[in-house]
């Protein structure tokens, strides 16, 4: 019994594991945005505007947080270089990785998924942002708004016949 059972739970994961994790019917448009840049998605963008709020928890010694805290950015959105709207984005502590250079962590990241449609701007069904990660993470002091980053994940669905 233990056997089959472990036989099972191998086959299931490894059947888990050749999937997409995006179906083929999708484009995935993946940007690093400083404030003030633009992500291009064709005749559609999204604009880092700034960060609204940032009471991220700061990793540093002597720091203990009940509240892990979130990051609030604002975008804005184009199409075809015309205004359409802009959307406050909130991100918290879903996933933290670590960047390392050489050895050593280098940053801290929050990456968030979220899956924001966007799709109302645009007049479209099925643009969503998928996650987003803001850094650098807060370490001890403030962060000047030149310093922050935006990384976007963005998923469309492509038509089909």
């Amino acid at each position: 019994m233990k056997i089959s059972i472990f036989f099972l739970a191998l086959f299931h994961s490894v059947f888990i594991l050749v999937q997409d994790p995006e179906p083929a019917n999708y484009n995935i448009h993946n940007a690093s945005l400083c404030i003030g840049d633009m992500m291009q998605l064709g005749d559609k963008s999204i604009k880092f505007k700034e960060v609204v709020s940032d009471s991220r928890c700061p990793k540093a010694e002597g720091i203990t947080c009940i509240w892990a805290g979130e990051v609030r950015v604002l975008v804005e959105l184009y199409e075809n270089g015309e205004f359409k709207g802009e959307k406050i984005i909130t991100g918290s502590d879903v996933l933290e990785e670590e960047i390392y250079v050489a050895g050593e962590i280098k940053e801290n990241r929050i990456v968030t998924s979220v899956n924001i449609s966007i799709a109302e701007f645009f007049n479209m069904e099925n643009l969503v942002i998928k996650s987003i990660s803001v850094s650098p993470y807060p370490r001890s002091g403030k962060i000047s708004p030149e310093e922050y980053s935006l990384n976007l994940k963005i998923s469309e669905r492509l038509a089909t016949d």
